[in-house]
């Protein structure tokens, strides 16, 4: 059984990456409370960065390019019709994600250039392995995020440049881009499969509304959001910025509206990505405010995308994506809603505080943190066994 069990692991890309990224979530919230509540030195002594540099780091490249990485390596194979990414490719491209998440959290240890190295391998590897049967197949269509990863990778370069002295202050501006560009992603792949997801959910409940949106208003949020998403880090016109996070918030918005997810209510596994969706919208919208107003700072904007539009977003569609692909019905476990419930808090209490009761600032930071590792164990809890085991009809996957 166990035997079994470390090979079905590596079967689908999902099954390892989202139970990874999930137990990275808790574990890198986990190291990052006890570190600034005093608790334990551990990070000061074992990173070469700003501690809140490692925070956000970590969170993208270790978190969430995990989750990217188990959806792609699931996905593209459906997409091109193409045996499943697993055995050996999906090993070495674990290892390489492991690789990483060592270098950084150790890089006190290391030479900054090796610890780079190691850290920016990952993303070029997962974009060879699923251009070559997007490539071999001609799905044209979804090449675009082949050059979508590299361009991600290209913000971690420009933390890595300055970790490395090749450049000032680049870091901020390295996180700030691959921010934009894994939202830019999460609201690519959004487009296709929450109005999907839930068409034939308002099908299978008897519901006559429609999820057709039209196609002119699906290109213009995505060109703006590019387009946003490539601005905010290196532009410095504040009236500019604040315009085009504006329109962008609004498309988002006026896009979700189209999908009629009011009428999903009732079912965890439909509302989470409808909520998720729209914090990204919300989060441009906020970001307009940052840079035209003085009524939030900028950071706040930054949570809102990485805690709710990016979190929440991914928390759902890894809840759905591990039961379809294991054969099991779309039914989401009543844990799984609380998980979905105290992620919603972490953002609640990250973001709420400072605007409206700065004296529970630090109380919101530590219910913020609590929930958000919460939120991942209990997703581990009910999630790991499905992960661990086959598919109940028998079918590979």
């Amino acid at each position: 059984m166990q035997t079994r069990r470390s090979s079905l692991i590596f079967e689908t890309g999902f099954r390892v990456f989202f139970l990874s990224a999930a137990f990275y979530a808790a574990l890198t919230m986990t190291l990052w409370s006890l570190q600034v509540s005093g608790a334990t030195d551990f990070l000061e002594n074992s990173i070469q960065m700003p501690l809140s540099l490692w925070h956000a780091h970590e969170l993208l490249f270790g978190v969430i390019i995990a989750v990217v990485a188990g959806f792609l390596t699931t996905a593209v194979p459906a997409w091109t019709n193409t045996p499943a990414i697993n055995g050996t490719p999906l090993k070495l491209l674990f290892t390489l994600w492991l690789a990483g998440r060592l270098a950084i959290t150790f890089s006190a240890l290391l030479p900054a250039m090796l610890t780079a190295a190691i850290d920016l391998a990952f993303l070029p590897a997962l974009a060879f392995v699923i251009a070559r049967p997007i490539i071999g197949k001609k799905i044209w269509r979804n090449l675009g995020f082949v050059p979508l990863l590299l361009l991600i990778m290209g913000g971690n370069l420009l933390f890595h440049a300055d970790l490395t002295g090749w450049s000032d202050d680049a870091a901020s501006a390295g996180l700030r881009l691959s921010i934009g560009l894994l939202v830019l992603m999460t609201v690519a792949i959004g487009g296709r499969v929450v109005p999907f997801f839930t068409g034939n959910w308002l099908k299978r409940h008897g519901k006559t509304v429609t999820t057709d949106t039209p196609a002119w208003l699906g290109r213009a949020t995505i060109l703006s959001t590019l387009i946003t998403v490539s601005a905010n880090p290196f532009l410095t016109n504040d009236l500019v910025l604040g315009g085009l996070n504006y329109l962008t918030g609004v498309l988002i918005l006026w896009r979700l509206s189209h999908w009629k997810g009011l009428h999903t209510l009732s079912d965890p596994l439909m509302w989470i990505l409808h909520l998720g969706y729209a914090l990204m919208g919300v989060g441009f919208l906020v970001d307009g405010l940052a840079f035209t107003t003085d009524l939030v700072p900028e950071i706040l904007a930054q949570h809102i995308f990485t805690i709710g539009g990016l979190g929440i977003m991914i928390l759902g569609m890894m809840s759905r994506i591990a039961l379809g692909h294991t054969g099991r019905p779309l039914k989401v476990h009543p844990v799984i809603t609380v998980a979905y419930f105290l992620l919603l808090l972490s953002l609640i209490s990250r973001v709420l505080p400072p605007l409206v009761a700065p004296g529970f600032y630090q109380l919101g930071l530590s219910i913020a943190g609590a929930s958000w590792i919460g939120a991942w164990l209990l997703y581990l809890l009910i999630y790991t066994p499905i992960c661990l085991s086959p598919r109940p009809d028998g079918k590979k996957g």
